[in-house]
């Protein structure tokens, strides 16, 4: 599905996902209303709201905007 990726965007992408797929695995949201929030969020279409199409600054967008996230909500 995605793109290929040298050993450094691969495992930027692997954070991306461990970043985002704490939202729904912490039940924050489901699975499919978290990508509409990435898709939100980033200002994606549906069909580039995939991790395996990020380059290392999209994957860089998602982290950040993730970790964000998850402050605020243990902050509250």
């Amino acid at each position: 599905m995605g793109t290929l990726a040298n050993g450094d965007l691969r495992n930027k992408r692997i954070q991306a996902h461990k970043a985002f797929d704490w939202l729904w695995k912490n039940n924050i949201m489901p699975k499919r209303q978290a990508y509409k929030w990435m898709q939100a969020k980033l200002g994606l279409r549906e069909d580039q709201a995939h991790i395996a199409k990020f380059s290392e600054f999209m994957c860089d967008q998602l982290i950040a905007i993730c970790q964000q996230t998850q402050e605020n909500i243990k902050a509250a």
